[in-house]
């Protein structure tokens, strides 16, 4: 029982915070024509962030103010988990219909990237290393790659998971 109820609020706080990823990112293609894969991602860890700390203190508000360390952890690794896994199936799909606009756009802004430290990079690493670097960011990703690629960088979040849950954990006492 208990299982459950973590699971399910941990989907409908992952589901919303998935949501809203999702409608930030095609405000960055469609509004803005910034790629939401690359180092535009930034928002995408923020909403996640802030979704697992909703997520865990909703969940200590409806368990009587009590919750365990692992309660939370699991709240908050579920709720990211779950967000990844639906946005990272969102841009695997839209790839897959949209087309390779949003990737090709990221390859610009990475090459754009490394032009912009391209004479600072030559003096530290050397000519060779540089070209290596760049025919690295000319590299196309494929949609699968993009997947994956979300649901890595998302589980950076569970530092956040785990400073989240110390800092709510509470437990109840009884004196005998």
């Amino acid at each position: 029982m208990l299982k459950s109820r973590i699971i399910r609020h941990s989907l409908y706080y992952g589901a919303i915070a998935a949501a809203i990823c999702i409608v930030v990112a095609m405000i960055q293609f469609y509004g803005i024509h910034k790629s939401p894969f690359g180092r535009y991602k930034l928002p995408a860890f923020g909403i996640n962030v802030l979704f697992i700390l909703i997520a865990i203190w909703t969940y200590r508000a409806t368990n009587r103010g009590v919750l365990s360390f692992t309660e939370g952890f699991s709240v908050g690794f579920l709720t990211n988990l779950f967000a990844a896994l639906i946005t990272a199936t969102f841009y695997f799909l839209f790839l897959l219909i949209a087309g390779d606009e949003a990737i090709m756009l990221w390859v610009k802004e990475n090459v754009e990237a490394i032009m912009k430290i391209k004479d600072s990079h030559i003096k530290n690493f050397g000519l060779a290393d540089f070209n290596s670097l760049l025919s690295q960011a000319k590299q196309i990703p494929s949609a699968g790659y993009v997947f994956l690629d979300e649901i890595a960088k998302k589980q950076l979040c569970i530092v956040a998971v785990t400073i989240i849950s110390l800092i709510f954990r509470r437990h109840t006492y009884t004196i005998s």
